[in-house]
């Protein structure tokens, strides 16, 4: 299957082409991260320069200090790093040593992170992958594991702070790859695999909640690349 191209590239390119706007920027930075991303899969770019996007990667950084900005949102970090890994992408420049100081002076005293000293373990992912983009992984705390690892559940999957009770799939991504950042691997994989298969539906896709709910395309994503970094042989060494 490697190297098989979907048909229709060439409409596909024009949609997501589509999704720029006429100034070169987009609706939001997830829009951009996943056109960018998607049309470098397909060999292309996007038609216009996207210099604005630098503009959304100031607003987004200045609105950390604002953290009521961010209470429905799954991580006040995901714009940010997305921001950043495009960034860095497009070798456009920024200054990563402000960037990962601003990171570290909202990490917890126990090493995770969340805005209001609120820990989450998506923030925890996000905050680790914009340090690990950045090259300033090397100063985070060993506390930071302890912490991700107090998340872990035995019996398979993370909930979103060590005092949760139950989780949501994409808590169990986020603890996932946050280990994978940190070049860990899982405690309980094997009961991680089975908790994982337990958000499959009937057609084949993942949902968010374990007990009910439809097939999305986040949910599958993450149920996938949870199954692909663990089962990897190099994770298994």
């Amino acid at each position: 299957m490697l190297g098989v191209k979907p048909k229709n590239t060439e409409r596909t390119t024009g949609f997501l082409q589509g999704l720029q706007h006429e100034d070169g920027g987009f609706v939001s930075v997830k829009v951009a991260f996943y056109v960018i991303k998607s049309l470098s899969q397909l060999g292309s770019r996007p038609i216009k320069p996207v210099y604005p996007l630098m503009c959304f990667f100031g607003i987004i950084l200045r609105g950390l200090e604002h953290p009521s900005t961010y209470v429905e949102v799954v991580s006040e970090y995901e714009n940010l790093q997305l921001a950043v890994d495009l960034v860095h992408s497009l070798n456009f420049r920024v200054d990563e040593k402000k960037t990962a100081g601003q990171i570290l002076s909202l990490q917890n005293s126990d090493g995770s992170f969340g805005i209001s000293r609120h820990s989450r373990i998506a923030s925890t992912y996000h905050a680790l992958k914009i340090l690990k983009i950045l090259n300033h992984d090397d100063k985070t705390p060993r506390e930071t594991l302890g912490w991700i690892r107090r998340c872990e559940l035995p019996s398979g999957g993370f909930v979103s702070s060590p005092d949760a009770s139950t989780g949501y799939l994409e808590e169990t991504y986020y603890g996932v790859k946050a280990l994978e950042v940190l070049g860990e691997t899982l405690s309980h994989p094997k009961e991680t695999l089975k908790y994982v298969a337990r958000f499959q539906n009937p057609n084949g896709g993942f949902r968010r909640s374990q007990f009910l709910g439809i097939s999305d395309l986040e949910s599958t994503f993450h149920a996938l690349s949870c199954i692909k970094t663990i089962t990897s042989p190099l994770k298994r060494q």
